[in-house]
């Protein structure tokens, strides 16, 4: 490419820590007024990169340029002064604060990054990068009040205040629905008219079809796929680029049902009247719980684990538990995943092995003693069929990639005693394709083995090569139930409230 179109330049890139070395001779060149696209499994070398580029990681070697300039950031606050901006799936703004502070925080604070005296920008000016985001909101509403694609939005908008040259979108969408993603695409699309350049990481081919110009791919902490326009590369080529593998089959078909496993009726939550809702979910079968977000979806989900209070009748193999009982419930053998591995599932502080064994303590444990050597024996050869990256059971959760946490509550829930039924929210969102397989993998085998799954999720790729049946919720009640052959119009249809159950 001409080196005039240009917005950033990283090349030579090269990161270790300790033994792991996370990037080597990495390149990537963004360009003026386009979206780019960055992909690559859990440890191909993204997030590092990524960090390099927002000044959050010194590069053990390699150049940076932006706009054709040398550039060295030392802190996050560097680069965004220069004009590279991040924007994270965990957002950074202020819920406490008011939608004006938030803005003025960053438009206002120091070289060191500090926010003097609470001043507040002009409110003209504030509106007017809220205008530009296609955001109308009080500019003295808590920031807290806003839904969560607001929040993006407001997150964009602070990029405006920063004078932006480089957008860098890191999965941005993991927990936003359809409209309010398209809302974002349509806002990151404007900015790169006026010559903007954005960088885009996600793990939704979907997405990443729908804005994205160019794309790099990671493999192994190199490039092996350079800055080529999107178009000339198919999904295949593209998978195959980053794992050497092709794309994921469909679920088999099951001969017939089972004996039922996981059952409820009745389902209400504490704000909602009682509903007839009945969910069965059978031995060996995966049944998909599909909603928008906000349908009461993942609050059903949450339900029949024992995780959320409420209204109803919940029993586990014929053994009744109260709904938000959990302790009991996982007792009876419902593990649980919840659709926020951040805020619910992991004890970020603990090591991968001790994060899988609280399911296990009352076998692993005696006398209220841990023994070690048993947790290891029991809990390592999970972590190993599950493919943890680095294997070391021992390192904390927190210095592990995404989807390698997702696999630790994959594989606290395989470690459950007298394990009957899992319930998964949202199993594989924000992995890339290599761990979104083999949590996949391990959700199949359960099923096989004899245990009931039920999956709730809003991302329809997922369910499509996982579920045996559909069931669809739209303001807290099942909507519709569909069979495993069912076309994905079918769901989309019943999803947006066109067929009735």
């Amino acid at each position: 490419m001409p080196a005039s179109d240009e917005a950033l330049l990283a090349t030579g890139i090269a990161k270790t820590y300790g033994a792991t070395c996370a990037l080597r001779d990495a390149r990537l060149a963004l360009r003026r007024g386009r979206v780019h696209a960055l992909l690559g499994e859990n440890g191909a070398g993204k997030s590092t990169l990524v960090k390099i580029l927002v000044g959050a990681v010194t590069p053990d070697a390699g150049h940076i340029e932006l706009d054709g300039a040398s550039a060295a950031f030392g802190s996050v606050t560097q680069a965004i002064r220069a004009g590279v901006v991040p924007i994270h799936q965990h957002l950074s703004l202020f819920p406490e604060l008011s939608v004006h502070e938030n803005l003025s925080a960053f438009a206002l604070a120091g070289s060191g990054g500090l926010w003097a005296g609470r001043r507040l920008v002009d409110p003209s000016r504030a509106r007017g990068w809220l205008a530009e985001v296609g955001l109308d909101v009080d500019l003295a509403a808590p920031l807290g009040a806003l839904s969560l694609g607001e929040r993006q939005l407001v997150e964009v908008a602070r990029a405006l205040s920063l004078d932006c040259r480089v957008l860098v979108l890191d999965e941005p969408t993991a927990a936003l629905n359809a409209g309010e993603a398209e809302r974002l695409f349509a806002v990151v699309r404007r900015l790169c008219a006026t010559g903007t350049a954005a960088l885009f990481i996600s793990h939704r081919f979907d997405e990443i079809e729908a804005l994205a110009d160019d794309v790099t791919v990671l493999r192994d902490g190199r490039t092996v796929i350079d800055a080529a326009p999107l178009g000339r590369h198919s999904r295949e080529e593209l998978t195959h680029a980053m794992l050497g593998a092709g794309v994921e089959a469909g679920p088999e078909r099951l001969c017939a049902r089972a004996e039922p496993v996981l059952v409820g009726h009745g389902f209400a939550s504490r704000r909602e009247a009682r509903s007839d809702t009945g969910v069965i979910v059978h031995a060996g079968e995966i049944v998909g719980l599909a909603g928008l977000i906000g349908s009461g979806a993942l609050t059903l989900a949450a339900w029949l684990a024992g995780a959320q209070a409420g209204a109803g009748e919940l029993s586990v193999a014929g053994h009744a538990f109260a709904p938000g009982d959990r302790r009991r419930a996982a007792a009876l053998g419902i593990a649980y995943v919840p659709a926020d591995r951040h805020v619910e599932g992991l004890f970020t502080t603990l090591s991968a092995r001790r994060n899988v064994s609280v399911s296990a303590l009352g076998r692993l444990a005696r006398l209220g003693w841990l023994r070690s050597s048993e947790e290891g024996e029991r809990i390592d050869p999970l972590l190993r069929r599950l493919k943890l990256h680095p294997a070391r059971p021992e390192a904390e959760a927190a210095t592990f990639s995404g989807g390698n946490q997702q696999k630790l509550l994959i594989a606290r829930c395989l470690a459950l005693p007298g394990l009957k039924a899992m319930v998964l929210l949202e199993p594989t969102r924000g992995v890339d394709v290599a761990a979104r397989g083999i949590i996949h993998d391990a959700i199949r085998e359960a099923a096989a083995s004899g245990v009931a799954v039920l999956v709730a999720t809003s991302d329809l790729d997922e369910l499509m090569v996982l579920a045996h049946r559909y069931l669809v919720v739209r303001d807290n009640r099942l909507a519709a139930e569909l069979p495993q052959d069912a076309p994905r119009a079918a769901l989309l249809s019943a999803l947006s409230g066109s067929i009735a159950a």
